[in-house]
């Protein structure tokens, strides 16, 4: 009977072991461990206010660069990110919550230190429930997560989609970017079989800036256009023949001091180069002029983008006298996305004809692998046109990656 007790206690004693031992593996980790738990919140408001005031927040982005987010007491702060000088605005929310205003969005996070490791902290993105830690050396803010953790709501140390996305719309941005349009046109005219013709071109268009120490802008855009199947008139047998090859190479270079950041002005010149092959280009050098002024809010960017070329040299027998206007409206609602309507009319005083589509475009930023990417749409339709032949359509979707300006280093910028 004892033994029996005995054996009855230690299969007791032993069920209960094996019972500890599973509750403890399904046990949450923070639950198992609360009281060794090496997280300790930061509250208070004013702590909360010391912890942000003056504190420069760095990330590693996937280019190899620093952004960086310095924010003041006054609740104002600047990021540097993708080349862009991001202004922001702070606040404390209760007595555990650090608020950030990111153009129109504002995102709240609570912060934990770290009682075993001094210097070690991590915050809440409240929004998502991402959690990234960092490291804080004399005021200094270094995030460990990797370069391509980065997301579309960006953070304290990086720009979200949508502050890239208003920079990308306007111009005169500071942000790098190589854009591919892919451009379908459909054709009709006066000419037999004018109408049936079609044509694609790939346009090669990067946007690369030289920031200069006073804040002052050089902007240079080249413009490269790879043409498929682009009607040529053989006047000959007076059919149309579809030629592909390189185009003309045009580029502009641009001036836009430093202003209001409510105005876009920049002024500078625009060329082409006679690189067509295959009789798809003017066989001309042309030169001329250029002009941008506008109006730039959180919501909104209007404005002008007039031109003017002529011929300078070359071997062709078309004279160039030709003007071209921009005018164009980008509304942007937030979450990275913009919309409006930028056509690009000419005007051929040689021929006096003007060419002028209704244009409607639409796009959005999005952060892939820690990179902003901008992916669009744009449809033209043109009312006016020259009657022998001219496009009737025009469909183009188009991506942009941002990049960094290998080129800013060359002149020291």
């Amino acid at each position: 009977m004892i033994s029996n007790r005995i054996r009855i206690k230690m299969q007791n004693v032993t069920f209960k072991k094996a019972l500890l031992i599973t509750l403890a593996l399904l046990m949450p980790g923070h639950l198992l461990f609360a009281q060794t738990d090496q997280w300790q919140p930061i509250t208070g408001a004013e702590t909360l206010r010391d912890f942000i005031s003056g504190l420069q927040a760095e990330r590693t982005l996937p280019n190899g660069e620093i952004s960086r987010g310095e924010y003041r007491a006054d609740g104002t702060g600047t990021l540097k990110s993708w080349g862009a000088t991001i202004p922001r605005t702070w606040a404390i929310k209760g007595d555990d919550q650090i608020c950030i205003t990111e153009r129109l969005e504002t995102l709240c996070y609570t912060f934990e230190k770290n009682s075993a490791e001094p210097g070690l902290y991590r915050g809440r993105d409240l929004t998502t429930g991402k959690l990234t830690e960092f490291r804080i050396i004399d005021s200094q803010t270094v995030v460990k997560a990797a370069p391509e953790d980065i997301g579309n709501e960006g953070g304290a140390a990086v720009a979200s989609a949508d502050e890239i996305a208003a920079e990308l719309s306007n111009p005169n941005t500071s942000v790098a970017t190589l854009t591919f349009k892919n451009q379908f046109r459909w054709f009709e005219g006066d000419l037999a079989n004018a109408s049936d013709q079609t044509s694609y071109t790939l346009l090669f268009q990067p946007g690369l800036p030289f920031v200069l120490e006073s804040g002052a802008k050089v902007l240079w855009r080249p413009a490269v256009p790879l043409l498929v199947d682009n009607p040529v008139l053989n006047t000959s047998t007076g059919k149309f023949e579809g030629e592909s090859g390189l185009g003309d190479i045009a580029f502009d270079l641009a001036y836009a001091p430093k202003t209001d950041p409510s105005l876009m002005i920049a002024y500078g010149l625009i060329t082409s180069l006679p690189t067509a092959t295959n009789d798809l280009g003017t066989k001309k050098w042309t030169l001329g002029p250029e002009l941008l002024i506008g109006k730039v809010t959180p919501k909104y960017l209007v404005g002008l983008f007039p031109n003017h070329q002529w011929d300078v040299a070359g071997s062709g027998d078309v004279d160039i006298n030709l003007t071209t206007i921009q005018a164009f409206y980008t509304y942007l609602p937030g979450g990275g996305w913009n919309v409006g309507s930028g056509p690009i009319m000419t005007y051929d005083w040689n021929a006096e004809q003007w060419t002028v589509p209704l244009q409607i475009n639409a796009g959005k930023t999005v952060v892939m692998k820690g990179r902003p990417w901008k992916l669009s749409a744009e449809l033209n339709y043109y009312v006016e046109k020259a009657d022998a032949i001219g496009p009737e359509w025009m469909l183009s979707f188009n991506i942009a990656p941002v990049v960094k300006n290998g080129l800013a280093g060359w002149f020291g910028l």
